[in-house]
């Protein structure tokens, strides 16, 4: 007798190269998923690691003005509310503090708003040099007082963007302020230039900030935009910091349709590169009172 398949031998062959093939395939999946779990279980465990590291920095970011303007308060309701000078001394280093809390909390709290999806408001229109003339504004005062070298090139005519004023000039303050903070060891000078050039998307404005510092090294420069993330020298040197201005200017940025790179190297200049997309001319004419 004889099967119309083949011989039995011949069916237990194909049937057990079935279930080997199966069994591979099977067992391939089992260890794309135990991968993929241990992949997201060290990924869950930097987030952990990172907001750690972000709860201890904005308790040492509280805890240091809040220290320096209990003391200057304590001060003042002695002896020394008697003199002018110290009075006035101690009122601008609390203004000082309480200056730096309120930049902290504004940060946290426009952390929390971009998580909540509202990263932008509406935009319209706006000239590009006075974005960066506004923003610079806010810091003539820490230049001045630092020493800091302010070289300022904004090429003539340069097309609108679409934007929302505030949120720009907020990410361009805070690249300003991270170059103060981080890239004038050594080098007292900052650059911030804005020319035209054209993009895959078309006309666009590139706005760049400057400085001489010691320069990102090359394994952190992909993460400088990650939530929470701070920089090995900025841990060791102890500088203040939250670790997310960077992340939310990226934010601000790619919610405009543009772009942001950084360029730096150890031991060298580092330079943020903002490319924002010029407004569609046919929207011009709509919102031509904004420009005017």
């Amino acid at each position: 007798m004889r099967h119309r398949q083949g011989s039995i031998e011949a069916l237990a062959a194909r049937a057990r190269n079935r279930n080997f093939a199966a069994s591979g395939g099977l067992l391939l999946l089992i260890a794309a998923i135990v991968g993929t779990l241990f992949q997201l279980s060290r990924q869950s465990q930097r987030l952990a690691d990172l907001q750690m590291n972000f709860v201890a920095g904005v308790s040492h970011e509280l805890r240091t003005p809040l220290t320096v303007i209990r003391t200057a308060a304590y001060n003042l309701r002695g002896k020394l509310a008697r003199q002018p000078e110290q009075v006035e001394k101690y009122g601008r280093l609390i203004q000082e503090e309480s200056e730096k809390l309120g930049a902290l909390v504004e940060q946290v709290l426009q952390f929390a708003s971009d998580q909540a999806g509202h990263v932008i408001r509406e935009r319209e229109p706006a000239e590009v040099a006075t974005l960066i003339e506004e923003s610079l504004q806010s810091n003539l005062e820490s230049f001045e007082m630092r020493g800091i070298e302010l070289e300022k090139r904004i090429d003539y005519g340069l097309p609108p963007v679409l934007a929302d004023r505030l949120a720009i000039k907020r990410a361009l303050q805070n690249l300003i302020e991270n170059a103060m903070k981080y890239g004038t060891e050594g080098s007292q000078w900052i650059g911030v230039y804005a020319s035209r050039v054209t993009s895959s998307k078309g006309p666009a404005v590139e706005i760049r900030i400057a400085d001489r510092g010691p320069g990102i090294p090359a394994e952190e420069q992909d993460r400088v935009f990650d939530p929470f993330f701070r920089g090995r020298r900025a841990i060791s040197n102890q500088v203040h910091g939250t670790g997310l201005g960077l992340s939310l200017v990226r934010r601000i940025v790619e919610a405009h349709g543009g772009t942001i790179e950084v360029r730096s190297g150890q031991d060298a200049a580092t330079e943020f590169i903002v490319r924002l997309p010029a407004a569609p001319k046919e929207l011009l004419h709509e919102f031509a009172h904004s420009l005017g």
